[in-house]
């Protein structure tokens, strides 16, 4: 939710043009660069107080790690304590506000339960600024500072409360910069210290801009130390998920990725978490699997806890939605993504859907062209909004490309782009924008594939990946479901071009590991180059990857 894990290189749409290209010479798709544009998973408007209304908290097994006592002898408010920590670790920061407040109210004397609220009410990487939580984490910490100094505390969490004292100090806005020194320089002082060391690692990379993401930081040796020394730590795994996949080093964190559900099944932004390792290493049928179950724990969370409403909680909602979608669509998984799509469409896309929620509902209608009978989008009524009809028309598009009407695709080609330029354009916003020319030139290419011209199919496949690559969704997964690059190859392939396609492929597998139908157009492509051993190869990987029989898809639709 920060920013984004994935984005493009930056390459000039207008530079690429309709020109031949190498194949290294576009990232397509968002998968490998470390930039981090303006908003990581999905971004909020904001977190903002809890209702006066809301029931209050209740303690919940299957949260995750804690490593972390309060300063009571009181059972409850330590109790309270280590659950605000694991919800800490876990992003429900609003949540965490009103479990520590339990803990003061059980124990109003516990200096580490005051500085648990000016913790959780500070920036994290998915929440920035949050200066309007300002004034009470402020005032937390300074009570917490004031009981500390009647206690006799360890130098551990005499440090820590100091910390969140000078991140809180007098001024506009949270002293993030200093707070990450301070909390690096206490991870050197005490090497051994688990919560220091994965505070200090997330304090940084709160900080980071785009030019300070890289591999081999501070911060990740900071993790990568913790998560060797106490594998089960929730918070290390998560932050070191994160970090791995603004690095594009999702491999690292794999195995760690693989157990973090186990640990924590309450906490849905944990459960949800490894998906963005698996999707990062074509893992896809387990990134969907996951969110799947994140979303059933959000629902058995919010029907137990009843926590207040807000546009956070909406978000991750949204976005593990989205993220369920596009990796089942990544693998063919159409009753998986189907089932999620109704969901999303029932709690988000009605009439007062905003922005953001209705672009990333075109998974929704990705997966109604990809995966409902064809009759059904066919019939799908038009609607309102000028960017839902663009929508519509992609989803016809590729309904009538699965049902072999070239025509009838192109039609849906034009109509798309009539609305480009039509009045209603300007409502598109900027993904919205690129989403409609990318539909445009894949269904151009979709429908000169069925003509039978794959050099038209080419031309257009190569303008809707320039698109692609300069777009800048900033959103993790993708915000269009697939690497265009590997229709270019099977356009390429229909030429009779079988290296130049397996040079494209090998490309866009490089950005996109383990797409099931690009390993299976490689696999033709190796296979017509006499590379009977690696054809052999590739498809298998195809078939284990594709939830259908991935030799019945034709090149049209590759």
């Amino acid at each position: 939710m920060r920013r984004t894990t994935m984005r493009i290189t930056a390459l000039a749409a207008t530079a690429l043009g309709a020109a031949a290209l190498p194949a290294e010479s576009v990232a397509d798709a968002l998968r490998a660069s470390p930039v981090l544009p303006q908003a990581y998973c999905f971004t909020p408007a904001g977190q903002g107080e809890p209702a006066a209304e809301a029931p209050p908290p209740v303690l919940l097994e299957g949260l995750g790690f804690a490593g972390i006592e309060a300063d009571s002898a009181n059972a409850d408010a330590r109790a309270w304590f280590a659950q605000g920590v694991r919800l800490i670790w876990a992003f429900d920061e609003a949540e965490a506000v009103r479990v520590f407040q339990m803990a003061q109210r059980a124990d109003p004397e516990c200096a580490l339960c005051h500085w648990g609220e000016a913790w959780a009410r500070g920036p994290t990487i998915n929440l920035q600024p949050r200066t309007e939580e300002l004034a009470p984490a402020r005032a937390a910490a300074r009570r917490a500072e004031a009981l500390a100094a009647r206690k006799t505390l360890s130098e551990r969490d005499r440090a820590l409360i100091a910390g969140l004292v000078l991140r809180t100090a007098d001024g506009p806005a949270f002293a993030n910069a200093a707070y990450a020194s301070r909390m690096e320089a206490l991870a050197t002082r005490l090497p051994d210290d688990d919560t220091v060391a994965v505070m200090a690692a997330d304090a940084r990379m709160v900080t980071w801009d785009d030019e300070r993401i890289r591999p081999g930081t501070t911060a990740q040796r900071l993790l990568e130390r913790v998560l060797a020394r106490t594998p089960g730590h929730s918070g290390a795994i998560h932050f070191y998920i994160h970090l791995t996949d603004w690095t594009d080093q999702q491999r690292l964190a794999e195995r760690h990725a693989d157990r973090l559900g186990q640990i924590a099944p309450a906490a849905s932004h944990l459960v949800h978490m490894p998906s963005h390792t698996f999707y990062g290493i074509g893992r896809y049928a387990d990134a969907a699997a996951v969110n799947v179950a994140a979303i059933a724990a959000d629902d058995r969370f919010v029907t137990r806890l009843r926590p207040p409403p807000s546009d956070y909680r909406t978000g991750l909602l949204a976005h593990n939605m989205h993220f369920a979608i596009e990796s089942a669509l990544a693998r063919g998984d159409g009753a998986t993504a189907r089932a999620v799509s109704a969901q999303y469409r029932e709690r988000y896309l009605g009439e007062r859907a905003d922005a953001r929620t209705r672009t990333l509902g075109s998974a929704t209608w990705y997966t109604l062209g990809l995966h409902g009978p064809v009759a059904e989008v066919l019939a799908t009524p038009e609607p309102d909004h000028a960017l839902d009809k663009v929508y519509r028309h992609y989803a016809r598009g590729e309904a009538l490309a699965r049902a072999g009407d070239g025509a009838a695709v192109a039609a849906e080609a034009r109509a798309i782009a009539a609305l480009r330029t039509g009045t209603g354009a300007p409502s598109f916003g900027r993904s919205g924008t690129a989403l409609a020319e990318i539909f445009q030139h894949v269904l151009e290419g979709r429908a000169a594939m069925l003509a039978g011209n794959p050099r038209a199919a080419e031309r257009a496949y190569r303008r809707a990946m320039a698109r692609q690559a300069s777009a800048d969704f900033g959103s993790d997964p993708p915000l269009y479901w697939y690497s265009v690059r590997r229709s270019l190859a099977a356009a390429r392939l229909a030429e009779g071009d079988a290296r130049g396609a397996r040079a494209q492929l090998q490309a866009s597998l490089r950005h996109w590991p383990n797409d099931p139908l690009a390993l299976y157009a490689l696999s033709l492509a190796q296979r017509r180059l006499g590379r009977t051993e690696e054809a052999d190869a590739s498809l298998a990987r195809a078939r284990a990857g594709w939830a259908g029989d991935v030799t019945q898809v034709p090149l049209s639709r590759i």
